[in-house]
């Protein structure tokens, strides 16, 4: 199908008094989208007048202007709706704050509160966490917050219009984004997104005419240039084969019924439509902006349409109000404004005590849990044990039988299955799947594929292409997508098919997923895991064989986990799902073929709990992931040809670290060994040793004290992963490289 664009402001539009004789709207309504206008006004004059005063600090884009997209936009919405906001986003909050007022002391408190929070004060929104460029209540408006980076907020409202189609709640999302964003690569990832996955979003464009100080569509001025050969954005919904609607951003009244017409499409259709909206800041992109890339006289022409003047005469016009009725309405607003002032003004600050406060959601494990997987363990290593035997002894003609005939080994002694990393991965999805409706995976050939390296196997067959959902080459949109739909209540599983690949996707996993918590004041949850593989072994140069989990373990609010057996993978995995936190899964590209015992039935692997691999005395050797297996190789050459008695722990979760475990096996053997795949700097294995030492024990005691020879990181080369072969061998690591760093620091 090919939709054209409806430019509305080629026409006229219905009366006042049409639309209320109709029932469309009533002359209540109205009043209070005058009052909403005026309120976000006041509250942006008493913004910038109190940045001047640095009683409002940091930078702060206000919204002034604009205020009849917001307005109008939101009154055409449901209660129940869901918005997604921008770094101009006061005017989102403000609107969206006044539709979820039943009182006048309702309105009054979401006004104080939006102050306060502007402020940096415990009484705010975000308990002064967010400020001006990330204000918005999340909990209880179905706000899924503003975000500072220009484009950063449409990919979760995608996968939030995801989320609401899959539970069929008759829910639409609203996301309001400027013209800047739409030169962004992840304006262009989400509509596609949108359109082909046929999501009910509307998507509006708030085309003020300048992103920041260039020129959308070109300016008078002299050394300006541009940012697009186009003048209307909404052409470019020919692209994704969506209606598109331009209407007059100056004009409440256009925007609301616009809007009204996309919302019911997408309700009811799940289509999306592109709104672009037509419409100019008073003010520059900030304060400090003096808006020399405009003249006076466009400025004036404008003016000339301020939303509060075109709703005014309206009213005026049709008779509907007198001017002194609309000047009480614009009393009442700044009073409203002047008292929120104070209460901000009065308010106390936040106690820096709770500075580390709702990074992660709290989550705790039962100590039977812990141990259950410790015994566990242990009798996974002794069947990994006597499957190799079985397989070594085994008069089979062929390898193929001989490991079918240790299988049923393992499974008659053990009651284990004997599978590969990859089985064990797509048997944890499989299984979430079944036990939890609300889980679903998306990403690029995980369903007819089965992904790149057969991790989702199969379950396209039994869950179909609704819960197994394979996308464009779009990492920033499949990210942004998972967290958003995390945010309205679902578990997605996004898989990213290289972590290298995740380097595109940062922007939407740290600053929308691992800060969201925090950033909006502790009232959100993002119960999302973004799966992916990494690591050499297969001789794909640099692009697809990083091992970034440093990268991953850096900014708070991430889990980031790194199994190392069938038997971790499976379990570490359905931990992963269930989990309130987002979740990094990390799996090794040369460990998918490795086989090991799985028990069988339902169990979890606590999140930040290590396991002893091996038990020892001479030396702790600490790993994850394939360097984990290494390590266990090592520690046997070293038993039995060097009489030497290694301790191998595999921490499985990186972050959190199990460092009571790694600090009580140090102070036992006296020395350290990490081991990782990773590069050197700033790397896992410097995190580990830096953790150990600063760990006190219960006698006051810290692990530095208990060193009997320096520690060693043994990490990857300071160099991009080669792509031949001997120098990929030689990049990372080995097997002989870990014994002899052993017997160096015994001896």
């Amino acid at each position: 199908m090919v939709f054209g664009i409806d430019n509305t402001r080629k026409k006229p539009l219905p009366k006042l008094k049409e639309l209320i004789k109709d029932r469309v709207i009533t002359i209540e309504d109205v009043t209070d989208w005058l009052r909403t206008i005026y309120e976000i006004r006041f509250f942006e004059e008493k913004v910038f007048d109190l940045l001047g005063q640095n009683i409002i600090k940091g930078a702060s884009h206000l919204y002034a202007g604009q205020e009849a997209v917001a307005v109008g936009a939101i009154a055409a919405i449901e209660r129940g709706d869901v918005i997604g906001s921008t770094h101009r986003g006061h005017g989102h909050c403000g609107a969206v704050g006044n539709k979820y007022a039943d009182t006048e002391d309702d309105r009054q408190k979401h006004w104080n509160s939006m102050m306060a929070e502007l402020m940096g004060k415990e009484t705010g929104y975000c308990k002064g966490r967010g400020g001006s460029m990330h204000i918005a209540e999340v909990d209880k408006q179905n706000n899924l917050g503003s975000t500072g980076i220009v484009g950063g907020n449409q990919p979760p409202a995608v996968g939030a219009a995801l989320a609401e189609k899959f539970k069929q709640s008759g829910r639409v999302v609203l996301s309001f984004f400027g013209d800047g964003s739409t030169n962004c690569g992840s304006f262009h990832e989400s509509m596609n997104m949108a359109s082909t996955l046929k999501v009910p979003l509307v998507a509006i464009i708030e085309n003020n005419l300048y992103g920041m100080s260039v020129p959308f569509s070109g300016s008078e001025v002299d050394g300006t240039l541009r940012a697009s050969n186009i003048e209307d954005i909404a052409q470019r919904a020919v692209a994704y084969d969506v209606p598109a609607i331009i209407v007059d951003g100056q004009d409440v009244v256009a925007v609301f019924l616009a809007v009204s017409r996309a919302a019911e499409k997408a309700r009811k259709d799940y289509q999306m439509t592109i709104i672009e909206a037509k419409t100019y800041r008073w003010y520059g992109h900030s304060r400090s902006d003096p808006r020399a890339y405009r003249t006076k006289a466009e400025e004036k022409a404008w003016h000339q349409r301020d939303p509060v003047t075109v709703l005014g005469n309206k009213l005026l016009s049709e008779s509907l109000c007198t001017q002194e009725q609309l000047d009480e309405i614009k009393d009442r607003a700044f009073n409203t404004i002047e008292t929120a002032t104070k209460f901000g003004m009065d308010s106390p600050w936040p106690n820096p005590a709770d500075v580390a406060k709702d990074v992660y959601v709290d989550e705790t494990y039962p100590s039977e849990l812990i141990e259950s997987d410790k015994e566990m363990s242990k009798k996974v290593m002794e069947a990994a044990v006597a499957f190799e035997a079985a397989v070594s002894k085994s008069t089979a003609k062929t390898k193929k039988e001989a490991a079918e005939q240790a299988k049923a080994l393992i499974k008659t002694q053990f009651d284990m299955e004997v599978m590969n990393i990859a089985a064990a991965v797509s048997a944890a999805q499989a299984e979430e799947m079944r036990r939890d409706k609300r889980v679903f995976l998306m990403g690029e050939d995980v369903g007819l594929y089965g992904g790149a390296y057969q991790a989702t196997r199969g379950l396209l067959a039994e869950f179909g292409t609704e819960r197994v959902i394979d996308t464009a080459i779009s990492e920033a949109a499949i990210a942004g997508a998972a967290i958003g739909a995390a945010l309205r209540g679902m578990r997605p599983v996004a898989e990213i098919m290289y972590v290298d690949f995740v380097t595109i996707a940062m922007d939407q996993l740290v600053h929308v997923g691992a800060y969201n918590r925090y950033m909006f004041g502790g009232k959100a949850k993002v119960p999302m895991v973004l799966r992916t593989e990494g690591g050499v072994g297969r001789c794909i140069a640099a692009h697809h064989s990083e091992s970034l989990e440093a990268w991953l373990m850096h900014p708070p609010g991430l889990y980031v986990v790194m199994p190392s057996t069938p038997y971790d993978a499976k379990g570490l995995l359905k931990a992963a799902i269930r989990s309130d936190n987002p979740v990094v899964f990390i799996e090794h590209k040369a460990t998918y073929g490795q086989l090991g015992p799985v028990p069988i039935g339902d169990y979890i692997i606590p999140l930040g709990v290590a396991d002893i691999k091996r038990e020892g005395s001479d030396a702790t050797l600490v790993s994850y992931s394939r360097m984990a297996m290494y390590c266990l190789q090592a520690a046997k050459i070293l038993a039995e040809q060097h009489n030497i008695n290694v301790e191998v722990i595999d921490v499985r979760t990186l972050k959190p670290l199990d460092v009571k475990t790694i600090a009580e096996s140090v102070r036992k053997t006296g020395r350290l060994i990490t081991v990782s795949e990773g590069f050197p700097h700033c790397g896992a294995g410097r995190e580990i040793t830096c953790q150990y030492m600063e760990y006190e024990f219960d006698d006051g005691s810290h692990g530095f004290d208990y060193f009997d020879a320096a520690p060693v990181n043994l990490a990857a080369a300071d160099v991009p992963p080669p792509m031949s072969e001997p120098l990929e061998n030689a990049s990372i690591p080995s097997v002989e490289k870990i014994v002899e760093t052993v017997k160096k620091i015994i001896v």
